[in-house]
C-alpha cells in the first residue's frame, strides 16, 4: 500500500511537471553561451564544425532534476546536464542557446503563451545564421504523456483504453504540428542541420517491474503507446524532410527497469538523476552521443 501510494505520487508530480511547467512570464530567450559541462562518455565520431547551436524541446531535452540548473532556467528547469549541453561541449560552438522547457508542446515552440507577459517561443531563438538546430519535441502535445502516466499508475483499468484509444488520436493530429515546428524551422535557418530527436524508453519490450510501477497486464499498452509516438516522430520527419534521431532502438535494455543500466527513471528516483519517468544523466549522455554520431555522417 506504502509503495503504491508512492506511485501514485510521483505520478502526480510528474503530470503537474509536464502539464504545468512554463517559463516565467517576460522570460527572454537563454543568453547565447557556450557551456562547460562534463562530456558524453565513451568515443564518439568527430562531428563538423558547428558555429551557432539551437536546442528546442521539452522536459526530456531539458533534463529537469539533473545536476545544476542553468543560469537562464527560469521555471523551465533546464539542466547543464542536459544532452544539448553534453553535446555542446563536444561541438564547441561559437554560440549555444538551449530553449528546452519542461512542459513545451509544439505551440511553446511556435507561438507566444497566453496572459500577459507571456514567454516568447522558443523558435524565436533560430536565426538565419544558426547551422544546427535539435528538436525535441511532441510527447506533451494533447497532454499525451501525463495523461498516460496518470491512466497507467493509477489502477483503475483505464490504461489500455488511454493507449490504444485516445493515444493513436493524440497522435495522428500530432503529425503535422510536428512537421510545421520543423518546417518553419528550416525557413528561419534554410542553412542549418535540423536533428528531430526522439525519446528513450520507459518501458521493456515486455513487462513490467516495481520501479515502474505500471501492472504487467498494462505494460504492453504501455509499449505500443511509446513506439507510435516513436513512429509518429519518424513521420513527422520524413514531412518536413529533415533527419530523425530516433532513440527507441539504442535504448533497447536501458528502460527504467535495467538498474544500474537504465537511462530512465520509474517512479523512484534516485538523488540528483532526474525526475520521475525521465532520463537519468546515463541517457542524457547516449542521446548526446546518438546526436553526434548523426552529425558525424554529414
Amino acid at each position: 500500500m506504502v509503495f503504491s501510494a508512492r506511485i501514485a505520487a510521483a505520478a502526480a508530480v510528474t503530470a503537474v511537471l509536464l502539464a504545468g511547467c512554463s517559463p516565467a512570464p517576460g522570460d527572454p530567450s537563454p543568453t547565447t553561451t557556450t557551456t562547460n559541462t562534463p562530456t558524453p562518455t565513451s568515443e564518439s565520431a568527430i562531428a563538423p564544425p558547428v558555429r551557432s547551436y539551437v536546442a528546442i524541446g521539452d522536459s526530456f531535452t531539458a533534463g529537469p532534476g539533473l545536476a545544476e540548473l542553468r543560469d537562464d532556467a527560469a521555471f523551465c528547469l533546464r539542466s547543464d546536464h542536459n544532452w544539448p549541453s553534453l553535446l555542446a561541449r563536444r561541438l564547441d560552438p561559437t554560440s549555444f542557446a538551449d530553449v528546452s522547457c519542461a512542459g513545451a508542446t509544439t505551440h511553446d515552440v511556435l507561438q507566444r503563451g497566453s496572459g500577459p507577459g507571456a514567454a516568447r517561443p522558443q523558435i524565436d531563438a533560430v536565426r538565419p545564421t544558426t547551422d544546427l538546430v535539435t528538436v525535441g519535441i511532441g510527447g506533451n502535445d494533447g497532454n499525451l504523456f501525463a495523461s498516460l502516466i496518470s491512466a497507467c499508475t493509477g489502477g483503475q483499468e483505464a490504461c489500455g483504453q488511454f493507449a490504444r484509444g485516445s493515444a493513436p488520436a493524440i497522435l495522428q493530429r500530432s503529425v503535422s504540428d510536428i512537421a510545421a515546428v520543423l518546417s518553419d524551422i528550416r525557413d528561419r535557418a534554410p542553412e542549418a542541420t535540423v536533428l528531430l530527436v526522439g525519446y528513450l524508453r520507459i518501458m521493456p519490450d515486455s513487462g513490467s517491474c516495481a520501479t515502474i510501477g505500471i501492472p504487467d497486464a498494462d505494460a504492453a499498452a504501455v509499449s505500443g503507446a511509446e513506439e507510435l509516438l516513436d513512429r509518429t516522430l519518424a513521420d513527422a520527419a520524413e514531412r518536413a524532410e529533415v533527419q530523425y534521431v530516433s532513440m527507441r532502438k539504442a535504448s533497447r535494455g536501458h528502460d527504467a527497469c535495467a538498474g544500474t543500466g537504465a537511462w530512465t527513471n520509474g517512479a523512484a528516483v534516485r538523488d540528483d538523476d532526474g525526475v520521475a519517468f525521465h532520463p537519468r544523466l546515463a541517457g542524457m549522455q547516449a542521446v548526446a552521443r546518438a546526436v553526434e554520431a548523426e552529425l558525424a555522417k554529414r
